[in-house]
């Protein structure tokens, strides 16, 4: 991309936009909408979705006209979730040009912002439109069926009562095991594991995402709430060091346990400062995330800003979660640690467990269950479409309110309301796995919406 015309990148976050700017070449100028300047209003009957101007955005919404008529390029970066796609197509009606494009921010690095800016694409706006409309249609036709509960208690009943995917399991006296990978079973599955003397095994620490912080910050104590939890990630990343300037941690809404590969060499960099280079992780062990995916996994832009530097300027709770951040990143960059006990199944030959504290285990046999922790669930719900990650505190406070689930020692163990439905879970499951399928159709139909909900 040239860098001699001057081009205007929209963005939703003020922060994001502060930090761009900084990054960007002088030639850009960052615009934030701070979140919806218009609201979605959709005509269920007529199929139709309009834009509804909010009034408290005028002043916004003026900025974005008055620049995009002196830009030579307007550039819309926008989460790629249905509230991003949702400002984006508003935004692209507003100004009524053919010419905006869509840009995806991955990464939050000189290299980063410019590699974006040179890999924008045209926005397609019907495109777009069909996809929210989508949305619109199954969540509304959803609700009109009722013999369905509602979407995001049959997520949990789809989770809970139907066969899935487990990396969690509790043995009789409540410890966590970790299986090395995931293996696939009914709820109530029991296996018997066995010490493993013969090899040795490692505690694999994956990158963090929003589902693992707002997690672990509640569970450590550092917010009392799920919900509180998620505003200090975002608080956190709001936050910039007054001493340098420098902002923190990485965009804070990701469903990632990955990492970019720039992020990588980038981390490589830094750790050689503090560290040697051979108690990095190899290649091979490291998660890395594709170009599809919209944001990587949490993680401290600087490593040389450690959590006892940056305390001064932060808030007991804030500087809590930043040192949790750095810490984990920390672990799970560097060589894993050899496991002091590991267990393996007989029947899935290959995989090893492991207790996720490093308690002392008898060694003899031992029974584990699947479980679901916190963070599974916000991994799982979203696979299905039912929740993203932005929302995710704030729900998990909701459903325990409501007597859906009861979490404890960071597992999500399902209530009565859940357990009343286990009988529906296979069929909810799938047809929430089909609808999210749907909604990327560009020729979807209520039609056939509603045959696979009746169905």
């Amino acid at each position: 991309m040239s860098t001699s015309v001057y081009t205007l990148l929209i963005v939703e976050s003020p922060v994001m936009a502060r930090i761009i700017q900084n990054l960007s070449p002088r030639s850009v100028y960052v615009v934030a909408t701070e979140g919806f300047c218009w609201r979605p209003k959709y005509n269920a009957a007529a199929h139709q979705l309009k834009a509804i101007a909010d009034p408290d955005k005028v002043d916004i919404r003026k900025e974005i006209k008055e620049q995009a008529a002196w830009a030579n390029s307007v550039i819309i970066a926008t989460d790629s979730d249905p509230s991003g796609d949702f400002i984006a197509w508003s935004v692209s009606r507003f100004l009524k040009s053919n010419g905006v494009k869509r840009g995806y921010i991955q990464n939050l690095s000189k290299n980063g912002i410019h590699s974006m800016l040179s890999e924008v694409q045209q926005l397609d706006e019907p495109r777009l439109e069909t996809r929210l409309k989508n949305r619109f249609l199954i969540n509304d036709l959803w609700q009109k069926n009722r013999h369905l509960p509602d979407m995001q208690l049959a997520g949990l009943t789809a989770i809970f009562g139907a066969n899935n995917s487990y990396n969690h399991f509790l043995n009789d006296g409540a410890e966590l095991f970790i299986s090395s990978e995931p293996i696939s079973c009914s709820p109530g599955e029991l296996f018997t594991v066995v010490p493993q003397q013969k090899e040795q095994h490692y505690a694999i620490h994956k990158p963090l995402s929003t589902y693992d912080v707002v997690a672990s910050v509640k569970e450590l104590g550092i917010a009392k709430t799920y919900q509180d939890a998620q505003l200090l990630l975002q608080q956190l990343f709001q936050t910039s060091l007054h001493s340098s300037g420098e902002s923190l941690i990485s965009y804070p809404r990701t469903d990632a346990n990955a990492l970019y590969s720039e992020t990588w060499e980038s981390m490589r960099r830094q750790y050689m400062k503090l560290g040697s280079v051979n108690q990095l992780k190899p290649r091979f062990l490291q998660e890395i995330a594709g170009d599809e995916t919209p944001h990587e996994s949490i993680c401290p832009l600087n490593l040389s800003v450690k959590p006892k530097d940056a305390a001064g300027e932060l808030s007991s709770g804030l500087g809590s979660l930043y040192r949790f951040i750095y810490n984990h990143t920390l672990r799970s960059i560097t060589m894993p640690a050899v496991l002091e006990h590991s267990f393996v199944n007989e029947l899935n030959p290959g995989i090893y467990f492991y207790p996720a504290q490093s308690q002392s285990v008898a060694e003899k046999s031992i029974s584990v269950n699947p479980c679901v922790t916190v963070s599974d669930l916000g991994m799982k719900l979203n696979r299905m479409g039912v929740v993203k990650p932005s929302a995710f505190g704030k729900a998990l406070d909701a459903w325990a309110a409501k007597g859906w689930i009861q979490i404890s020692n960071n597992v999500a163990i399902p209530g009565k309301p859940v357990l009343q439905r286990a009988g529906y879970a296979a069929a909810l499951r799938e047809k929430l796995l089909s609808l999210n399928r749907m909604a990327e159709n560009n020729t979807l139909s209520g039609e056939t919406v509603q045959t696979l909900l009746t169905s």
